[in-house]
């Protein structure tokens, strides 16, 4: 074998490993389970991709809290792949298999905007919980100040207070002098 063949032959070998490796995809969500938080996606950007199924959905979330986005089919996400099998993490226990970056360990991580179809960000300095179109939405400002914005707004609690300098409805100042 000549030193050029025994290069290509290395190359090659290498060139194939990498792509059979996957490490992140822009898929659709073809399939979700909101109970479940899982989904199955399909990859955009192969014409040949077979769909990857019962994806986790990763969302904001620690012991006590949680930020839940409704996924919906058609929705477009952004897709890693671990490091490492993600089963006896998820599962709770098991052997881990030898995979590195499988599809097998995807993990949805967020939706992804096309530029074809941009949002017009009303709020480019603020923290923003909405709809894409901004009719609903609760707005945080580096001025203390949070602004919410919806077509019905229902409080649900056993105790509900107002305290402030002023308390205003459309207006008209219900503030009271209770002294």
């Amino acid at each position: 074998m000549t030193k050029t063949s025994m290069t290509q032959l290395v190359s090659s070998s290498i060139e194939e490993s990498l792509m059979n490796m996957n490490t992140c995809l822009i898929c659709e969500v073809i399939e979700v389970d909101m109970n479940l938080y899982k989904a199955d996606v399909l990859p955009l950007n192969d014409s040949e991709a077979t769909p990857i199924l019962d994806v986790p959905i990763v969302f904001w979330q620690t012991e006590q809290f949680v930020i839940q986005v409704p996924f919906k089919k058609g929705d477009t996400v952004l897709v890693v792949c671990s490091q490492a099998d993600i089963d006896p993490l998820l599962f709770g226990g098991g052997e881990a298999a030898s995979r590195s970056f499988s599809a097998n360990d995807a993990l949805i991580v967020g939706g992804v905007n096309r530029f074809t179809n941009p949002i017009q960000n009303e709020h480019p300095d603020d923290v923003v919980i909405g709809t894409k179109d901004f009719q609903t939405k609760i707005v945080l400002n580096d001025s203390g100040e949070i602004n919410v914005k919806s077509t019905k707004f229902i409080v649900e609690a056993d105790d509900i207070q107002f305290i402030g300098e002023t308390i205003t409805a459309n207006g008209e100042d219900l503030t009271v002098d209770l002294v």
